[in-house]
């Protein structure tokens, strides 16, 4: 006999399964998610506006947001103009709602997005700002 993987004149088939570029192609993937997980979690860019008699606020709120382009987002996620609403409620469960919006965007779209929460009887609606740095001279 010439050898174990002979048996009268025949080869036998290996049976294991070769794994190194499986966990090769595993560990790529890997440091792929974890290189591009944290920039993934970044919020919406937007400009508040400022005002001298701002304060800051720890207590628990849904926030809604208008971005520059008229976007409405509920905790980051954006949401259509007829979900607004029920979004906010499916997540509110009677906290306040924070309504933040860019500096830039019509005034209107944010008397809109107030209209539609204070009309669907959500009356706790706080308008967002971030402190000025020194009062403005007129």
């Amino acid at each position: 006999m010439a050898g174990p993987a002979r048996r009268s004149g025949q080869q036998t088939a290996l049976a294991e399964i070769n794994v190194t570029p499986l966990v090769d192609v595993m560990l790529v993937l890997l440091i792929i998610f974890m290189v591009s997980a944290p920039l993934m979690t970044r919020g919406i860019e937007i400009g508040l506006p400022q005002a001298v008699s701002a304060e800051p606020i720890e207590e628990q709120r849904v926030t809604v947001t208008v971005d520059r382009g008229g976007q409405f987002y509920v905790e980051d996620r954006p949401v259509v103009d007829e979900l607004l609403v029920d979004t906010v409620r499916e997540l509110g469960a009677g906290r306040p709602v924070f309504l933040r919006g860019d500096s830039e965007v019509p005034y209107g779209r944010i008397l809109e997005a107030m209209d539609r929460l204070r009309a669907a009887g959500i009356a706790r609606v706080a308008l967002v700002t971030r402190p000025a740095t020194a009062p403005r001279r007129r």
